[in-house]
């Protein structure tokens, strides 16, 4: 049973912050009293999240704006503009910016400087949502992106507690504030590599629905590559083409067009002029370039900081290794790779911590530096605000924190030559993840 919470009575403003320091200290330095705190603070957190994204952001005094004046469902306005567009034979549109800016200015009546950088796959789960009203579409995508997520940390952890635990962090809100896709990247590619060998047609179909994030997708696939899990690969692959061909087939070769004829673009408004916010992206990159580094000195981190994540990756899945601490080396250095990681992408943090915390449960308990990491997780509602008012990189701090204390666990001895590690979860896990026919291709 997990450790009570102990209740003390108010006292003095000295005792009071005495016994709150104390608190403080005991989740720092107790497993226990550290899961149970979180466990009922998602109790709590969870509900009023949700509530206040339903009321805030998918409500508003006008049909298409919300109790900020900001258009009804912030950035997922433009999945909806694009949507409709391709739902018109004008799927080219999104892929030239000033008609682009005209269709969102027609949607919400405001002007809008969200730029359309996704490759045409994307207009398939666009195109679905602009079959419905504005309001009830971004609703739809609320509930979907909440539902994947669970399912996502359900799969991961084997257990209900850790999900609603994954459902009330600060990226989850995020998300859904903002409008985006982060939780359906981050569940993807946690089913993806959960399910690698287990089911590895399963993962492949999720590692090839990423195709429309192309610079997070590009790790798994490598990875399956050189550690010949076949199945997984052709699952991968044979998405990624079937998406492709789907796109054709529905909106024809002008998307194509556009969409390779705005890459130098993309690069010029992204990167080059920062015309999202310097605060926004938490890469090395960025974080260079936020502190008032040269574009030169940005790239030199950012080619850094890859090859880290690069070398995690390929050691956690080229050697034996803990298959939760191999999932959790995926999760948490595809990010790393990409030099635009806006802060709401950074939601793949989210189960690559999960995935540590059970890692380390089972290896006797979480360690100081571990432990101090998941007690600065509400730190993540903060790190847009911390570099736009102070020019301070925390996103990038805590990734790295977290990139670091996975990489910390994942090392030659985590796992013996010729022993198979134990699974990724409780019963649930086991259930859906039971091992695949023999003759699957998939590495040994």
């Amino acid at each position: 049973m997990p450790a009570p919470i102990e209740t003390r009575a108010p006292g003095p403003p000295t005792a009071r912050a005495a016994a709150l320091w104390s608190d403080l200290a005991d989740l720092l330095s107790s497993d226990a009293r550290l899961s149970a705190f979180a466990r009922r603070a998602a109790w709590v957190l969870v509900p009023f999240g949700l509530a206040m994204v339903l009321l805030v952001y998918g409500t508003g005094p006008e049909p298409r704006r919300n109790w900020y004046g900001d258009p009804l469902g912030n950035d997922f306005v433009q999945v909806w503009a694009a949507g409709r567009s391709a739902l018109a034979g004008r799927g080219a549109e999104p892929y030239d910016l000033p008609v682009h800016l005209a269709n969102l200015q027609a949607v919400c009546g405001q002007e809008c400087r969200f730029a359309w950088h996704y490759p045409p796959v994307f207009l398939l789960p666009a195109a679905a949502m602009a079959l419905l009203d504005l309001r009830p579409a971004y609703l739809l995508w609320t509930a979907l992106s909440l539902a994947l997520f669970a399912l996502a940390m359900r799969v991961a952890a084997g257990q209900r507690d850790a999900a609603v635990v994954a459902l009330a962090h600060p990226l989850v809100l995020c998300n859904l504030a903002y409008g985006q896709n982060g939780l359906f990247t981050a569940s993807l590619l946690t089913l993806g590599a959960v399910l690698a060998d287990r089911r590895p047609w399963l993962a492949g179909l999720c590692f090839g629905l990423l195709a429309y994030k192309p610079h997070f997708a590009a790790l798994a696939p490598l990875l399956l590559l050189v550690t010949g899990r076949r199945d997984c690969l052709a699952a991968c692959v044979s998405t990624v083409l079937a998406l492709c061909l789907a796109s054709l087939a529905l909106f024809g070769t002008a998307p194509w067009i556009g969409f390779f004829g705005t890459l130098g673009d993309t690069n010029r408004i992204i990167l080059q002029n920062a015309a999202a916010g310097l605060d926004l992206n938490a890469s090395a990159f960025g974080a260079v370039r936020l502190l008032g580094g040269s574009m030169a000195v940005a790239w030199t981190a950012q080619g850094i900081v890859a090859a880290l994540a690069l070398g995690l990756a390929c050691r956690a899945w080229c050697r034996p290794t803990d298959p939760t601490l191999r999932a959790a080396a995926l999760v948490v250095s595809a990010p790393l790779l990409s030099p635009y990681l806006p802060v709401y992408d950074l939601a793949p943090l989210v189960p690559a911590a999960l995935l540590l915390a059970l890692a380390a449960h089972r290896a006797g308990g979480l360690r100081p530096h571990e432990r101090a990491l998941l007690c600065a997780v509400p730190l993540f509602a903060v790190v847009r605000e911390a570099a736009g008012l102070t020019g301070f990189p925390l996103g990038l701090v805590l990734s790295l924190a977290t990139f670091a204390s996975v990489a910390g666990r994942v090392r030659p001895w985590s796992a013996a030559p010729g022993r198979q590690p134990s699974g990724t979860g409780g019963l649930d896990v086991r259930t859906l993840t039971a091992p695949a026919a023999a003759g699957s291709g998939t590495a040994a």
